[in-house]
């Protein structure tokens, strides 16, 4: 049976599915105690902790904003639950208004966040999606939010499997979803992973809590909804036993390729902050070749600031040419120029492929080429911009500072560093210590740091 929530002025009327009694066939609610032996494999959080949760409405979410307020609150801290709104379906501002509604009754805090485009004319469920976590963790970022909560539950993750494994994913893929994830500014937390759907619904009937039923969630033209439909996969017993057997057995395989991928990173990475990396190619000779291949792949994946790894076969074919015994003749590969030099290869952004300049003004934080984030905290000329020094402006800085050329830095390196221009001139390139005589203070106040979206080795997969 369906009802309606009362509705919002000015708003359409959502669709809600009302709590129903807890039959005996039911599994048992969620218990704090639970909830909270859950949150403490994710130790350890700050004093009286301020956590964030997205909430969507449905029954996983409200479960989740329910139970992870209360473990907040018994901490001394509190949770804010951030409902995402694509602006994609007519009753989506109604069911934000009436979940703010409902997470009011229980004390907690709201917040919308609306995604206004631009649309894409074609994979709008996966432009939604990285949509929804930047606007999340954007959020986090802001207010000083280090823990954000997801309710992914048990099925979830089977349907994950599944799902990959049609799309033919390797073990990686398989593994499915990470209990946590490490984060540039946040940790990103699952803590339902292991809760069957029935025990979030009883947690809520328990409590007599509506929620919101998302009608894409049971659209059988995506692949979630058709294994969600009446004798869908899952409704399988034997399924959903072996899918969730498949992902432990895959994560625990990635939690050790990982530690290996790491460990050679440390042996034979060195990063500078200028935004290249150096690889000791005596060090890779270590490892086997899988380990080499995903320690390459990453490498550059983080130099060129890119979120997918080059193709497997173009990777392949640079790991035997740097294997090789011979000396390393120097390649492109997915954004990077890599150059050799003895027993060292480094690692360079490409010229020909560095994004656009940007304006540097004191209004708050620039991300450019995806890699260095740069702020100011005064105005500069209105021509100002950050970009790369290329070889016209090196030439200019080394006239007018002939020591310069004695740097160590490779020579494709320093072309790509971030420069501050003005109109022709080069201003400041702030990785060689460069100011412009005519500017002296233009750097006063400069903040610029190599930040790659992807970590060569980040924290391990995170099965707690």
């Amino acid at each position: 049976m369906q009802v309606m929530a009362r509705p919002a002025a000015a708003l359409p009327t959502p669709t809600i599915l009302p709590a129903v009694p807890l039959s005996p066939a039911c599994l048992m609610p969620l218990s704090d105690d639970e909830f909270s032996a859950t949150m403490a494999r994710f130790a350890p959080f700050e004093g009286a902790p301020t956590i964030a949760a997205a909430v969507s409405g449905g029954r996983d979410s409200m479960s989740l904003a329910l139970l992870a307020s209360r473990w907040a609150v018994k901490l001394g801290g509190y949770l804010v639950a951030i409902t995402v709104d694509h602006c994609l379906r007519p009753d989506s501002a109604a069911e934000a208004w009436q979940v703010g509604e409902w997470l009011s009754e229980h004390g907690i805090r709201h917040r919308v966040l609306r995604w206004q485009g631009p649309y894409p004319a074609s994979g709008i469920q996966a432009a939604a999606r990285q949509a929804r976590y930047r606007l999340l963790t954007d959020y986090c970022r802001d207010n000083a939010i280090l823990h954000l909560l997801v309710g992914h539950h048990r099925e979830d993750q089977a349907e994950t499997v599944l799902i990959r494994s049609e799309r033919f994913s390797g073990r990686d893929g398989l593994a499915a979803m990470a209990s946590v994830r490490e984060q540039t500014h946040l940790r990103l937390l699952r803590p339902l992973l292991d809760v069957p759907r029935e025990r979030l619904t009883a947690t809520l009937d328990a409590v007599g809590q509506n929620w919101i039923d998302d009608p894409s969630n049971t659209n059988t033209e995506m692949a979630r909804g058709r294994l969600r439909s009446q004798g869908g996969e899952l409704s399988q017993p034997d399924t959903l036993v072996e899918a969730l057997a498949t992902a432990q057995t895959c994560a625990q395989e990635r939690i050790l390729t990982e530690r290996a991928v790491a460990s050679l990173a440390a042996r034979a990475l060195r990063f500078d902050p200028a935004g290249f990396a150096t690889i000791d190619r005596t060090q890779l000779a270590t490892a086997t070749f899988d380990i080499v291949e995903r320690l390459l792949a990453r490498t550059v994946m983080a130099v060129a600031g890119r979120p997918y790894p080059p193709r497997g076969e173009r990777t392949r074919r640079l790991r035997q040419a740097i294997a090789n015994t011979g000396r390393f003749r120097g390649r492109t590969l997915a954004g990077c120029r890599l150059i050799g030099h003895e027993n060292l290869v480094h690692v360079c952004r490409e010229a020909a492929l560095i994004g656009p300049p940007v304006r540097l003004t004191p209004m708050g934080a620039e991300v450019w080429d995806n890699r260095f984030t740069a702020s100011v905290t005064k105005n500069l000329d209105g021509e100002a911009r950050l970009a790369a020094l290329t070889e016209r402006g090196w030439y200019q800085i080394v006239a007018a500072d002939p020591l310069l050329r004695d740097t160590s830095m490779p020579y494709a390196a320093r072309t790509v560093l971030p420069a501050i221009w003005h109109a022709k001139d080069v201003m400041a390139v702030p990785h060689l210590g460069y100011v412009n005589a005519g500017r002296p203070s233009v750097t006063a106040g400069l903040r610029l740091k190599w930040l790659p979206p992807l970590a060569v080795a980040p924290a391990p997969f995170g099965k707690v």
